[in-house]
């Protein structure tokens, strides 16, 4: 007569089958993260070196970082859209900037390391799967450069409050990171989808007790940590110590923060780790 398994058996091969996912399942979800974390340093490292090349072209002067936050490239006239050139064009808090990489052929002939750097992926963190309730959809870049890089950089916010004098060095040219030191200076870092809107990310170059704030949010995109790239062309994974840094509680929506929120985050760990490598003072 013909044999097959028993209850208990069956029991025992599906208990062996769960400890075996309970055990792989970690595992490969740490090799996707690490992936993720590869594939983002790998595209601002593109980035870099597409600012690097376009300096190259343009007389040392690094491309521009001033965009309006909150205007819409893909809905502006032609004349509108003729005076706009950055580093990259678009605001993610304006649903059809944001929406889609079919976008893209409208807004490189403006973003202007788009002969360097032409794919619209490498715009955007693998790690970054959120969707943007206002477009439906996954902005189409995660990426934001530092307020005090880019020609026509003013750096308002690095003295600590909104729209302070500048008492902290801009960077416009690749000649000019001389302090802290092109290795020491980040130009571009993923941001927060719920404060990201143009290409700049502004953070304080003074970090003093009881006193730090944050105006842009970093995004905690890869377990708790964001990619940046650094103006001599590497580029890392930093893990942030305080939830604050990149987890924005009074932000309901995309693009609601920065410019100029000025959000007090008291004794924020990484403000004080960002500050000395955003600016140093004149």
């Amino acid at each position: 007569m013909a044999r097959g398994f028993t209850l208990i058996e069956l029991l025992v091969v599906i208990a062996i089958i769960a400890i075996l996912a309970a055990l792989l399942l970690p595992v490969l979800a740490l090799a996707k993260q690490h992936a993720q974390s590869a594939q983002c340093m790998s595209n601002s490292r593109q980035i870099m070196l597409g600012c690097h090349m376009y300096a190259d072209d343009n007389r040392d002067f690094l491309p521009p970082n001033d965009y309006p936050w909150q205007t819409c490239y893909a809905t502006s006239s032609a004349a509108d859209q003729a005076e706009m050139q950055n580093w990259v064009v678009g605001s993610m808090n304006q649903p059809a900037d944001a929406a889609t990489s079919a976008l893209w052929e409208l807004t490189c002939a403006n973003t202007v390391i788009s002969p360097y750097v032409p794919s619209p992926y490498v715009y955007h963190c693998p790690a970054d799967i959120y969707v943007d309730p206002q477009s439906g959809t996954v902005h189409i870049r995660s990426m934001s450069m530092n307020s005090a890089v880019g020609t026509g950089a003013a750096g308002e916010w690095l003295d600590g409050s909104t729209y302070q004098a500048n008492n902290y060095m801009t960077y416009n040219k690749m000649i000019s990171f001389t302090r802290p030191g092109p290795a020491n200076t980040w130009v571009l870092m993923d941001e927060c989808p719920l404060s990201i809107n143009d290409g700049s990310l502004a953070v304080s170059a003074l970090a003093a007790p009881g006193a730090t704030y944050l105006v842009d949010w970093p995004a905690g995109n890869h377990n708790k940590a964001a990619g940046i790239a650094f103006a001599d062309g590497h580029s890392i994974i930093h893990a942030w110590v305080d939830k604050r840094t990149y987890t924005p509680g009074d932000l309901v929506a995309p693009g609601e923060g920065g410019s100029g929120s000025n959000l007090q985050t008291p004794d924020d760990k990484d403000c004080f780790y960002l500050a000395p490598i955003t600016s140093a003072l004149n």
